[in-house]
């Protein structure tokens, strides 16, 4: 019975490589569970089926969880690229001679972010620049035309 156990999970797995799903991977981990206390237990059907439903709401909740975790930092990096081309304020003066790095501060929708100047010239507060790309959390700007 393990071998029948141990070959569903190795096809729920080679289903989730095409597209992942909570559903396939919970499926798949849990029938390989079911493989491991199928093969400990051979005789006993009542650990397989309390191991089968048990572990897949176990499995189901904590795969849900992490996807769910991995989709919002996916998401949020996507909406840090969307910054790229608007048009912030400069907050604090951006350049090479106020500090020893160059970073400034602007301000974008209402939130503060660091900056540099790409070209290292020096942009005063109160100018607009543009943003051109990002580096961590440092976004890289331009003077706006």
């Amino acid at each position: 019975m393990h071998i029948f156990w141990a070959v569903l999970g190795i096809l729920f797995l080679c289903l989730d490589f095409a597209k992942t799903s909570v559903i396939k991977l919970t499926l798949a981990s849990t029938f390989l569970f079911c493989s491991i206390i199928s093969f400990k237990f051979p005789n006993n059907y009542l650990y397989q089926i309390y191991s089968l439903l048990s572990f897949g709401m176990l499995f189901y909740f904590l795969i849900k969880m992490t996807l769910k975790k991995e989709q919002k930092e996916i998401k949020k990096a996507k909406s840090l690229d969307d910054f790229i081309g608007k048009i912030a304020i400069v907050k604090k003066d951006i350049g090479k001679t106020l500090s020893i790095d160059g970073l400034g501060c602007i301000e974008y929708n209402n939130q503060l972010w660091s900056a540099k100047s790409i070209d290292d010239k020096e942009i005063k507060a109160g100018n607009k620049v543009e943003i051109v790309s990002k580096e961590n959390m440092i976004m890289n700007v331009k003077v706006a035309k």
